[in-house]
């Protein structure tokens, strides 16, 4: 290739930070996905423990049954879907409204399974298992175009079906947890079996799928411990409602006072683009 026309090939490359927001295939913008960072991790737990709540919260307060309830949290899953194909401004708001309706609906569709179909515990916690290796799997053999964020698994139909496993995945181990040690104790260990996933595994999940979705299912359980705990226990009973309300005031307070990291962003799109 003549000189003048590799040089101009690099002028028209677009850099790191001038990615266009378009999507491809079924992936969500990148301009609407999280860093793969601590604040990411941070509202991934608080999300479990808020989703656990309003899942509870939900279920019982509805009125709408287990069928109906999942039709509207779909349907508005759907919408959020919609909003955000015609979006091209930067904001999160769309991720993190479908991980909690996800969340949600998985609470509901694990105490369903669990305790009016009466599914044994263990199989119902393997299958869920296998379906998040499957899934996370499919997730990650797709092709990743611009919008991809880096270290974020290409948020694709078969990530927000693992996504859906892991919180189902989580309630029910959860709860087999809480029955077997308490729910205190459970909240406790678990807790700390996810704060030693994340110093271990958190910067290698960004480029380890198996990593990226164990610490998702841990955070899962984990939340669902701690979510029961907060809204049962017998030293400050607030109840599910004021639970429910503190665990959403905690998780908006991360993602509005915790700064997306756009900076770091760029530097591991520049470095991705120099490998």
């Amino acid at each position: 290739m003549p000189a003048g026309a590799s040089m101009t090939a690099k002028q028209s490359a677009p850099s790191a930070g001038s990615l266009p927001p378009s999507r491809s295939g079924d992936q969500m913008k990148r301009v609407h996905t999280p860093q793969m960072d601590v604040r990411y991790w941070a509202a991934i737990t608080l999300a479990s423990v808020f989703g656990t709540n309003m899942g509870d919260l939900y279920a019982h307060k509805s009125g709408l049954g287990i069928g109906m309830g999942l039709v509207v949290l779909a349907l508005l899953a759907a919408a959020v879907f919609l909003l955000e194909r015609f979006d091209d401004h930067r904001r999160e708001i769309y991720y993190w409204l479908v991980i909690l309706l996800i969340r949600t609906g998985a609470t509901n569709i694990a105490d369903y399974s669990a305790y009016r179909l009466r599914v044994p515990g263990l199989p119902l916690t393997l299958g869920t298992a296998a379906l998040i290796g499957l899934f996370g799997w499919m997730s990650s053999r797709r092709a990743r175009g611009p919008e991809h964020t880096p270290g974020l698994p290409g948020t694709n139909a078969a990530y927000w079906l693992a996504m859906l496993s892991a919180g189902i995945f989580g309630t029910v181990l959860g709860d087999i947890c809480e029955h077997a040690f308490g729910e205190g104790f459970a909240a406790l260990a678990l807790g700390a079996i996810l704060l030693l996933a994340l110093l271990a595994g958190y910067r290698r999940a960004a480029q380890w799928a198996v990593g990226y979705w164990s610490i998702i299912a841990v955070a899962r359980t984990t939340g669902t411990a701690i979510g029961d705990w907060v809204a049962e226990n017998k030293i400050i009973p607030i109840g599910l409602p004021l639970a429910t309300l503190l665990s959403a005031t905690a998780f908006v307070l991360v993602l509005l006072a915790w700064g997306r990291g756009d900076k770091g962003a760029g530097r591991l799109e520049a470095d991705g683009n120099r490998a």
